[in-house]
């Protein structure tokens, strides 16, 4: 792997991507603010997958898009076995955000500039960049502009991208870029279940009938057990209350209150139990408070890992070796874990730049250093597609 690596460093194309990389910083900087001031909560994401789809198009790409809004484009042409290049469209923040763009030196501060403004411009300049150097891969290069990544999209545009695979069977390997940073390789996809949970009483004024069964306390008997039992806590896991809502006014009982919890493992069992203890728990809270329940599922992302002795992780690890950083191999949970789950060899990488207070509205991103989060992509493609 170090002498591929080595070999695709020395070559003369890719030496001059990687210096039109360098050389137009400030216009990789514009189109990531322009691509992140489009809206696109999960299930709204058109307006910026045209703006995707026509980034494209200049590329001479021929992006089509497919029927739950995934933008598809082959660098040169799709066929079997293809190196797949993702990153997802959506961002966390609902319609009515404010994408107000703050500066603060080269910083920028606007909700999803790096989550996923970072991964989004990163796959189209490394496009532009191998068109621009006249690289030609060995394998079929796909770009994949994706939909339902985050939150209720429940990773809704992968799962329709590998239910019935455009290039023709499953066989590939998939790079998602998300977010900023150089260090981080996501190799282990986190397991998530996510639950909808709604308590019904009959309601009520808060002194005439007071004592009557109250859905909100009920919620908070369940809130509280489950987060002090040991299952709960047990290493590799997490939950989350997200948002809890139910009431009218401050002196009525609530007729209805509802819950939405977030359940992460990186073991499936862990997620079982945490699962079972959730169930549990809301069911006696419900009885002992007397008032009736409903759980749903609402979404579930798959656990699984891509091995660290694989070749798409060592060519990974490699790559950004070149660049002076040591990689860190991570979980998390991305597009990458569909295809994990799947058996598939899937990664998740950043942009490059550095980002913080992410899936908040204080998001920033420091462009310091993004070029070589563009030039290892770059790199790492014509690692695993090889050079013609």
């Amino acid at each position: 792997m170090r002498a591929r690596v080595d070999s695709v460093l020395a070559d003369l194309r890719i030496q001059r991507a990687f210096r039109f990389i360098s050389e137009h910083k400030s216009e990789i900087a514009a189109d990531q603010i322009r691509l992140t001031e489009i809206p696109a909560p999960p299930f709204q994401e058109a307006e910026r997958a045209r703006a995707f789809s026509k980034e494209l198009g200049i590329l001479e790409l021929h992006p089509t898009t497919d029927s739950v809004g995934n933008v598809f484009a082959a660098y040169e042409a799709a066929a079997r076995n293809p190196v797949i290049i993702d990153a997802h469209l959506d961002t966390v923040f609902p319609a009515s955000t404010a994408l107000d763009l703050r500066r603060k030196g080269q910083i920028l501060f606007l909700p999803g500039i790096s989550d996923n403004g970072s991964g989004i411009v990163a796959v189209l300049w490394a496009l532009r960049a191998a068109k621009e150097a006249g690289l030609r891969f060995g394998r079929p290069v796909i770009v994949v502009g994706s939909v339902g990544e985050e939150g209720e999209g429940n990773l809704r545009g992968v799962r329709y991208l590998f239910n019935a695979p455009p290039w023709g069977g499953r066989e590939c390997e998939f790079i998602a870029l998300d977010g900023g940073g150089l260090h981080r390789i996501t190799h282990q996809g986190l397991g998530s279940r996510r639950f909808q949970i709604v308590m019904r009483g009959p309601g009520g004024h808060s002194w005439a009938d007071f004592g009557r069964p109250n859905p909100i306390q009920a919620l908070a008997t369940a809130i509280h057990t489950f987060s002090m039992a040991g299952p709960a806590k047990r290493s590799g896991s997490s939950f989350n209350f997200g948002i809890v809502r139910g009431g009218i006014s401050v002196n009525a009982i609530p007729a209805q209150a509802s819950m939405e919890v977030d359940l992460r493992s990186i073991v499936a069992g862990n997620l079982d139990e945490l699962e079972h203890q959730l169930s549990r728990t809301v069911s006696a809270a419900a009885r002992a408070s007397g008032v009736e329940f409903q759980i749903e599922r609402t979404g579930e992302r798959p656990l699984g890992v891509t091995p660290s002795t694989s070749a798409l992780v060592e060519a990974a690890v490699e790559t950004t070796r070149r660049f002076g950083v040591e990689p860190q191999l991570e979980v998390g949970s991305t597009d990458a874990n569909i295809p994990m789950s799947m058996g598939i060899p899937a990664i998740a990488l950043g942009g490059g730049g550095a980002s913080g207070s992410v899936h908040t509205l204080d998001e920033w991103f420091d462009p310091s250093g993004r070029d070589l989060g563009i030039q290892r992509l770059v790199a790492l493609i014509a690692v695993r597609a090889g050079l013609e």
